[in-house]
């Protein structure tokens, strides 16, 4: 899950540095790991819903979907903040049409990750699920403006972009706080979108550490456990490779 995920993230900035002080990076990812629960109550400070029944249901309904969409909300942020501090420490080049951090990633990517490395499993899958939840829930805009490339981007890596553009709207007020489903005449599909936007940025982490030229034959040990053999311990390699699947194993 998003959690362990993050996890996995957090060790491999730990393993790549086991003497020094843990990284203000990897600290990020360690966070997003350990949130477990939001709880929101819509009626807090309004009591006239316990007069009625529809809208003690109502309220219910909306505490609960609102509690659930924070929490990804607040996990996402967490990993973002992550991908930001990890930017700050590296030196990727501009790229020469656009100016900002975000496409700074997607160029280096496009550059020197979408013809030269194996993609990572799943990712596609994953963007593609973004672009249908968002083709069905409207206020996140147009599937088609959201999906547009520009010269920064390799189209077979625009998952961040996409991202980028989701973050916006929630980091600058736009982002449409939806009603539950009974409420709704459109399935509300936001908590997915933002838990795969997570996962999309995740990913996309992993494809930085594998070519931004760090040294990834150093052992990344189980959990709660100290790197002493194969049986317990895996290159960081192998590690980025595989470490977002739920039937990674180290043996």
């Amino acid at each position: 899950d998003l959690k362990r995920h993050c996890h996995n993230v957090y060790r491999f900035f730990l393993f790549s540095n086991p003497f020094d002080e843990v990284s203000h990076t990897a600290t990020w990812f360690q966070v997003a790991s350990g949130i477990t629960d939001v709880k929101y109550i819509s009626d807090l400070h309004d009591k006239h819903s316990i007069w009625c029944g529809p809208a003690i249901d109502y309220e219910e309904a909306k505490s609960d979907f609102h509690s659930r969409l924070i929490l990804e909300l607040t996990r996402f942020n967490f990993i973002w903040g992550g991908l930001e501090c990890f930017y700050d420490d590296l030196e990727l080049p501009n790229c020469p049409k656009y100016s900002g951090k975000i496409n700074s990633i997607n160029y280096f990517l496009k550059t020197e990750y979408a013809s030269e490395v194996t993609p990572l499993k799943y990712y596609k899958e994953v963007v593609d699920l973004v672009s249908n939840l968002v083709s069905q829930n409207p206020w996140y805009g147009k599937r088609d403006d959201l999906f547009q490339p520009n010269e920064c981007t390799d189209p077979t890596l625009i998952g961040l972009k996409v991202v980028y553009k989701i973050r916006n709207l929630f980091a600058h007020g736009a982002f449409k706080f939806s009603e539950p489903s009974e409420w709704n005449s459109i399935t509300p599909h936001d908590i997915s979108i933002i838990a795969a936007s997570s996962r999309i940025t995740l990913l996309t982490i992993q494809m930085l550490l594998r070519i931004i030229g760090y040294d990834l034959n150093f052992p990344i040990a189980q959990l709660g456990e100290v790197p002493e053999g194969e049986r317990n311990s895996t290159n960081a390699g192998n590690f980025l490779e595989y470490m977002h699947l739920k039937d990674f194993s180290f043996s």
